[in-house]
C-alpha cells in the first residue's frame, strides 16, 4: 500500500493531467513547452511518490492504467476548480469581462434560454457566452467536473442535493406533421398510431411517458424513427417523413408544421436550469439572478392576464 504523498507537487499533476488527456508526451511537450524526457522524467517521479505505475507504454503511444484513471477523476476536478478560480480573478466587478459556459442536450436546448441570454447581453454586452452540445449523461459528466457552469435538461434527470435549479418553462408534448401531408382529418390518438411515427427512444422519460399512455388505451405505437435528439424529430417531420412528437412551443414556432389536436392530455416537462452555487463565477451568478428576475416579472404578468 503506497504511503500518503507528503510533499505535494502541483507541476507533477499539472504534467499528469495533461499527459493522460493527450495520450501523448509529443503533444504534451508542445502544449507545455517542455521536452519530451523533461515530462518522462517528471511522470517517473510522480509515479515513485505515487508508488504506482501510471500510464502502460505501448508500440501506439501510451495507455492509463486503472489508477491512472481513478486519479484523473480527482486531479479533473482540481484542475477546473482552479480554471475556474482564474476566471473569478479575471472577471471585473463591473462585469466588463468574463465568461460563461452553459450545457445544453440539442442547440434547440437552447431555445429556453434564448430570451434570457438577449436580456444579459443588452446589459453585460462583454460576456463571452459558451454553449455546449452533448447528452444528458456527458453534460452531468462536465458539470460535475466544473468544466461547463450551467446546464439545462429536462426535470426528470437525476440531479444531486447540493446542487440548484431553476423551472425555465412546463413544456407540453404534441404530435405535429407537415403540412405537406394529409393528416388535417386526423382527431384521435388511435388513428395517429396507425401512420408513420417519428418518436424518441424508448429510454428517454419522454417516450416512456408517451408509452404509458399508449399502454392505458391498448394501443401498438407504429414507428418509423426513434430518435434521441429533438432537433432530428423536428428535422425529419418538417421533411414530411411520419407524424412527429415533439415539445409544443418548439412546433408552434416553425410554420411549415401543424399540431394534430386530439382529446387526450399528453405529456408535461419541465426544462430546468441547473447549477452549483459554491463555484459559480461572478458573470454566471449575474445570469443566475436575471433568469430569476425575469421569471418572477413573466408570471406576474400571466397572473395579471
Amino acid at each position: 500500500m503506497a504511503l500518503p504523498c507528503t510533499n505535494l507537487n502541483l507541476n507533477l499533476y499539472r504534467i499528469f493531467y495533461t499527459v493522460a488527456k493527450t495520450k501523448s508526451f509529443s503533444e504534451s511537450s508542445k502544449t507545455l513547452h517542455i521536452s519530451q524526457p523533461a515530462i518522462s522524467k517528471h511522470i517517473q517521479n510522480l509515479e515513485y511518490e505515487l508508488n504506482t505505475q501510471l500510464f502502460y507504454r505501448t508500440n501506439r503511444g501510451i495507455e492509463l492504467t486503472p489508477e491512472a484513471i481513478n486519479l484523473l477523476s480527482y486531479v479533473e476536478k482540481a484542475y477546473n476548480f482552479l480554471m475556474l478560480g482564474e476566471r473569478e480573478l479575471e472577471e471585473s466587478k463591473e462585469l466588463t469581462k468574463g465568461k460563461i459556459s452553459i450545457g445544453v442536450p440539442t442547440t434547440i436546448g437552447s431555445y429556453y434560454i434564448n430570451n434570457y441570454l438577449k436580456n444579459f447581453l443588452k446589459e453585460h454586452p462583454n460576456i463571452v457566452v459558451e454553449m455546449i452540445t452533448a447528452t444528458d449523461r456527458r453534460l452531468m459528466e462536465l458539470f460535475n467536473q466544473h468544466t461547463i457552469d450551467l446546464i439545462v435538461l429536462p426535470n426528470n434527470t437525476r440531479v444531486n442535493k447540493e446542487y440548484q435549479t431553476i423551472e425555465l418553462k412546463k413544456e407540453k408534448y404534441c404530435f405535429a406533421y407537415s403540412k405537406t401531408l394529409p393528416y388535417n382529418t386526423i382527431t384521435t390518438i388511435e388513428e395517429i398510431t396507425t401512420k408513420p411515427l417519428i418518436l424518441p427512444t424508448t429510454i428517454s422519460k419522454s417516450r416512456k411517458d408517451l408509452d404509458s399512455i399508449f399502454n392505458d388505451l391498448n394501443l401498438t405505437p407504429n414507428p418509423i424513427m426513434e430518435l434521441d435528439q429533438i432537433e432530428s424529430i423536428l428535422n425529419y417531420t418538417k421533411e414530411g417523413l411520419g407524424i412527429g412528437y415533439l415539445p409544443k412551443s418548439i412546433v408552434q414556432a416553425n410554420p411549415d408544421l401543424d399540431i394534430i389536436s386530439i382529446e387526450n392530455e399528453l405529456p408535461v416537462s419541465s426544462i430546468t436550469l441547473i447549477y452549483d452555487n459554491s463555484v459559480l463565477t461572478t458573470a454566471a451568478k449575474t445570469f443566475i439572478a436575471t433568469i430569476t428576475n425575469d421569471s418572477v416579472i413573466a408570471n406576474e404578468q400571466e397572473e395579471n392576464l
